[in-house]
C-alpha cells in the first residue's frame, strides 16, 4: 500500500502545482478502442501553461505511439505511473526527461510526438516554464 500512498500523494501534489489541471479548459483530442488509448490537453490562458495527459488501459507498454502536441519543442515527462510499479521501478517504460515534438502536426495540433506510454499507465507531460 506504501507504492498506492506515494502515488496519490504525488498527483495530488502535482494538480496543486499545474494550474491548468484545476482549471475548466480541457480537450479530449485523442481515443482509440483498438489501443485502449485516451489523451487530453489542458491549458492556462492567463499563465500559458498547456498540459497533455496521456493514459493507456492496454495490457503492453506502446514504445513508439504517436500523438499530437498543440507547440512544438520540448515537453517534459512530469508524471509516470509506471515509476510507482514495485517504487522505484528499476526498468520504469517512460520518457526520460521528456519529448520532442518536431513531427508533423496530428489530432488538429501543430505537432506531434513519439512517445513511451507504459502498460496500464499515465504519463503526463508539460512545456517547460
Amino acid at each position: 500500500m506504501s507504492d498506492h500512498l506515494r502515488f496519490t500523494q504525488d498527483l495530488i501534489r502535482l494538480r496543486r502545482e499545474r494550474a491548468a489541471l484545476r482549471g475548466d479548459l480541457v480537450h479530449p483530442f485523442y481515443a482509440s478502442d483498438q489501443d485502449r488509448v485516451l489523451a487530453f490537453h489542458r491549458w492556462r490562458e492567463e499563465t500559458g501553461e498547456d498540459i497533455i495527459v496521456v493514459a493507456s488501459l492496454a495490457d503492453g507498454t506502446y514504445w513508439t505511439y504517436d500523438l499530437g502536441f498543440p507547440i512544438s519543442g520540448f515537453w517534459t515527462e512530469i508524471f509516470n505511473s509506471d515509476v510507482y510499479d514495485n517504487w522505484v521501478n528499476p526498468s520504469v517504460a517512460g520518457n526520460g526527461t521528456g519529448v520532442w515534438a518536431n513531427h508533423p502536426g496530428m489530432h488538429g495540433f501543430t505537432a506531434s510526438a513519439s512517445i513511451v506510454i507504459p502498460a496500464n499507465g499515465v504519463v503526463v507531460f508539460a512545456r517547460p516554464k
